[in-house]
């Protein structure tokens, strides 16, 4: 049998419920219980009386035999006016709940019950200001046939409880949810205790492969020093900031990562609590950046060009090393001002440049443009031609200029070489002009054919070198990349090109003039021969292209010769179109006699009529340029082909040269 809870004294008192029941003097037999309670254990029954749980003790018959003073308290009453009252009298709403089933189960099987209950038996301002509902925490202790009831109020345990779990739900979800790569580790062995998604992406394991597992074991780290390094600082600092680290993937992809971490104990292990950014990707960039810069000074080193950007306002400009090297200066933060640049500048380029400048600055609009040549003189006396392009890129609220931007480029070599070609054009006009007074009629043949074979000596081998030079000038730049820099460079090289084109066509054309022509027939598609010559003919934008051409049969003529005599004819017409026009090609082909026509037709302006009569006579021209070898080449090589060429010209309008060629070639 178990032991009652009451004291002997109060078993002794007990075995006398008639005399507590008699003429219901709750009063007295309050004070006789608690009067047993301090006399059997006078200890236990000061804690009773002041302990902040609730305990009441109930007879077989639901009545109560002790209430505490928290219960008391609880109730608005005194002991004495509760004891011997029914528990089921004084709350009845507990009927028929798990209070009620509890209590009756206890008493049936002997057994201690316990119980939760959001409807509490009493207000208990011990613990809870809360005049409402709050939480309990019941239990029920069998007595032989009594019952023990405590009761704690757990209202603000329970809202700790929550507000616990509340956090740790927020963690969790903040912690598996941030963009950012976050885990938790074991300091000595790098024990991955959890990682969130983000984490898992950047070394792509799944969780059940990480959660458990060291770093070692993961083989994140492909230098293990890499992490005895994280752990020293972490160890010795407390806490790691932006420490960019090298790992890897588990596919073995490297990694650049900045990690940042704090060491913290939990159940009294230090852990590692961090977080880490990928900058793989921006290191790449960077990498490919560096890259850049250095052949982008390559670049410019090989171009002889420097870049500079200018703030007015703060009268600063930053140079490229390589502008410092063009002006023979030491490379600095920052470069001369605007009027310590203009110093440099030739006296007989300074009263231009400084106009263009400073007209620049104080009256340039946003994105306007200057593009000039000049000299400069170096601090050593040695003169270097500059080209320069500059650029406003930004203006203050008042729209002046702010911010320009530009390049300066060393072209003194080129100048030296436009020099020389310009020279060897006026040596190879002279000589011509020297051998062309001599002539006279049928001396005049001889004496261009002398001419043709020494020019053809003496200039082309010059020439060829000068183009074996451009070409590998041109191959140095086509590695290099792309800038605005490059491009200026190669229209630089066009413009050589042309000029050096120019003076090979000259001696072209005196030595087709000068030699014996010997065609060499195949039949001919003109189509064909037409999209040839604009495949080395440059047709200026201004300049409309129109074809007409019959569903013609192939032509029996020389390929060569007629393609050279056609393009003699177009270049002619479009050089006349100095404004622009309309350049026509037609071909016609007469079904009777089986001859051809072939018209090449200009809007240019027309051909004076005091030069019509010369026109094919060689040496003769209407351009400034050219020594009039051109038409009368046309002419021979016409003649060549047994056909015959004329021409329709009216000023103001436009020229019409008509090439006619029979059927019976050879």
């Amino acid at each position: 049998m178990k032991q009652s809870f009451l004291t002997p004294s109060a078993k002794r008192q007990k075995a006398k419920p008639e005399k507590y029941r008699a003429g219901n003097n709750f009063a007295k037999r309050s004070e006789e219980l608690k009067r047993a309670f301090f006399e059997a254990d006078p200890k236990l029954s000061l804690m009773l009386e002041s302990i902040q749980d609730g305990f009441i003790i109930l007879d077989h018959n639901w009545n109560l035999n002790y209430v505490n003073k928290s219960v008391a308290k609880g109730l608005g009453g005194e002991t004495q006016n509760l004891v011997g009252k029914n528990i089921w009298e004084l709350f009845p709403t507990y009927r028929e709940t798990i209070f009620e089933e509890t209590l009756r189960r206890v008493k049936a099987e002997k057994k201690t019950g316990n119980f939760e209950w959001n409807k509490p038996l009493l207000r208990l301002p011990a613990n809870s200001n809360d005049t409402g509902s709050a939480t309990v925490e019941i239990s029920v202790f069998p007595a032989d046939n009594d019952l023990v009831i405590i009761w704690r109020d757990i209202t603000r345990r329970k809202k700790l409880e929550e507000t616990l779990q509340l956090n740790e739900e927020r963690f969790s979800k903040a912690f598996n949810h941030c963009q950012a790569a976050l885990f938790i580790s074991r300091i000595t062995d790098g024990f991955f205790l959890d990682a969130n998604e983000a984490f898992l992406l950047t070394f792509g394991y799944n969780r059940e492969e990480v959660i458990g597992n060291t770093a070692f074991e993961l083989n994140i780290y492909p230098d293990p020093g890499s992490r005895e390094e994280f752990v020293h600082i972490l160890q010795a600092q407390g806490t790691i900031r932006n420490l960019e680290v090298l790992m890897q993937t588990k596919t073995g992809n490297p990694l650049t990562l900045i990690v940042s971490a704090d060491r913290i104990i939990l159940n009294g292990q230090a852990f590692t609590l961090g977080t880490f950014t990928d900058i793989t990707e921006r290191k790449k960039f960077e990498d490919i950046q560096k890259k850049n810069e250095e052949h982008l000074k390559l670049s410019q080193r090989l171009a002889h060009m420097g870049n500079w950007a200018y703030h007015v306002a703060e009268n600063r400009a930053i140079w490229s090393e390589e502008l410092f090297h063009l002006f023979e200066l030491q490379p600095d933060k920052y470069g001369p001002d605007h009027e310590t640049q203009k110093n440099y500048v030739h006296p007989d380029d300074f009263e231009r440049v400084a106009k263009i400048a400073d007209t620049f600055i104080s009256e340039g609009k946003l994105d306007e443009s200057a593009v000039f040549d000049y000299r400069i003189v170096l601090a050593n006396g040695s003169i270097r031609d500059l080209h320069t392009e500059r650029t406003i890129v930004e203006v203050d609220a008042q729209g002046k200029p702010a911010k320009i931007m530009g390049i300066e480029q060393d072209i003194t070599e080129w100048k030296k070489a436009e020099q020389q070609l310009e020279l060897q054009r006026k040596y190879l006009e002279q000589l011509v002009e020297e051998r062309t007074r001599q002539l006279a009629d049928s001396e005049r043949l001889a004496a261009i054919g002398q001419t043709a074979g020494m020019v053809g000596h003496d200039i082309r081998n010059p020439l060829q070198a000068i183009m074996s030079s451009l070409y590998l000038i041109k191959e140095d730049l086509e590695i290099m990349t792309e800038s605005e820099e490059k491009t200026n460079a190669l229209q630089e090289l066009v413009v050589i090109g042309e000029q050096v084109s120019y003076i090979d066509k000259i001696i072209a054309d005196l030595q087709d003039y000068a030699r014996p022509i010997k065609p060499e027939y195949a039949d001919v598609d003109m189509s064909e021969i037409i999209d040839s010559i604009f495949q080395t003919v440059n047709l200026p934008s201004i300049v409309t292209l129109r074809v007409d051409i019959d569903n013609l049969p192939k032509m029996r003529t020389d390929p060569t010769l007629i393609r050279r005599a056609l393009t003699n004819l177009v270049n002619n017409a479009i050089q006349v179109m100095t404004e622009g026009g309309v350049l026509t090609i037609r071909t016609r082909h007469d079904k009777k006699t089986g001859g051809f026509t072939i018209e090449v037709e200009d809007t240019g302006g027309g051909i004076p009529k005091e030069s019509q009569e010369k026109l094919f006579t060689p040496l003769f021209t209407t351009k400034s340029k050219g020594q009039g070898f051109g038409l009368a080449v046309v002419k021979r090589i016409t003649e060549a082909l047994y056909g015959q060429i004329s021409f329709v010209s009216q000023e103001g309008v436009g020229t019409k040269f008509i090439i006619e060629l029979p059927a019976n070639q050879p």
